[in-house]
């Protein structure tokens, strides 16, 4: 067989092919040996299966029932401190946007995340506008020299931030949607998995305008008009290390 790697490296050609095709067999013969085992089941064998798989439903019928009284499965705001303690304390896995209600880039973030919260029950979504919270801003996002970055989502497992993603070059820049942020969280562990992809589909509101993101948000309660434009956060690149909790 010619792999066209030359006549010095054939020999060794061959012995890859020979190598793949032995990983081949042995998973065939450990898929036999599965199905073997599976027709070799008794009716005891397939009742314990089944009591198992009672278990296992009926605790996550009660760890789904914890995961609505602690808020997943929508896109909740926090507005105090210590909302996003008690939120890190409850929940094990929290996903956590620090927005600027006047961005647009923070808005469309926000609709991708209110998605993934209905796709993604065992994991809590929210989001907290940034200035509201100096506090969190100075032991979290801030770098050393006290710039925060927005858009900012802090990721939280078992009561730690063990990431963050600053601004949107991470999921994609402009053109970040549901199913790049499903990936990203999932590599981190913050979903169990990913949806199908046409789950991801975004079908949400489009807005022609800034005007037209910002009377949404009214609309949503997200917006407030109050907010000076004239604020301490960038939306620029930000080269500072992340700071724990």
């Amino acid at each position: 067989m010619d792999l066209g790697l030359g006549e010095n490296n054939q020999h060794a050609g061959n012995q890859a092919v020979k190598a793949l095709g032995m990983i081949a067999d042995v998973q065939e013969s450990m898929l036999d040996a599965e199905l073997q085992h599976l027709d070799n089941l008794n009716g005891k064998d397939l009742a314990k299966i089944r009591e198992e798989r009672m278990k296992e439903m009926k605790d996550r019928k009660a760890e789904e029932a914890e995961w609505s009284r602690n808020g997943h499965g929508h896109l909740t705001q926090l507005t105090e401190t210590k909302e996003f303690f008690a939120a890190c304390k409850n929940s094990k896995r929290l996903v956590c946007h620090f927005m600027r209600p006047t961005s647009h880039h923070c808005v469309a973030l926000n609709g991708h995340m209110a998605k993934l919260a209905a796709l993604h029950r065992e994991t809590r979504f929210c989001s907290f506008d940034a200035e509201k919270s100096p506090y969190l801003c100075d032991k979290i996002l801030a770098d050393p020299e006290g710039n925060v970055l927005i858009p900012t989502v802090v990721l939280v497992v078992e009561g730690k931030v063990t990431y963050q993603i600053r601004g949107l070059a991470e999921l994609g820049g402009e053109q970040v949607n549901c199913e790049i942020m499903a990936a990203v969280l999932q590599i981190h562990g913050l979903i169990e998995g990913e949806a199908a992809k046409h789950e991801y589909d975004d079908d949400g509101p489009k807005f022609g305008s800034m005007e037209e993101y910002r009377a949404h948000q009214i609309r949503e309660g997200f917006f407030d008009q109050t907010l000076d434009d004239d604020d301490d956060f960038s939306d620029d690149e930000y080269t500072g290390s992340a700071m724990d909790a």
